[in-house]
């Protein structure tokens, strides 16, 4: 899966309230992620307005 995969499945997933928890990025990025990978998604979730949050709600 790209980078530009897992961006679209995360935005896909914090709709409709705009919320993304912990647990559900790194289910989808994994451990091995390179840092400049997860330096893009941060700021591609950032641009589309996504809230990282400890839980739902």
């Amino acid at each position: 899966m790209t980078v530009s995969d897992i961006i679209r499945q995360l935005i896909a997933m914090s709709e409709p309230d705009g919320e993304l928890t912990f647990d559900e990025l790194n289910a989808l990025c994994g451990l091995d992620m390179p840092p400049e990978d997860i330096e893009d998604i941060f700021g591609a979730l950032r641009d589309a307005g996504v809230q990282l949050v400890e839980q739902r709600g």
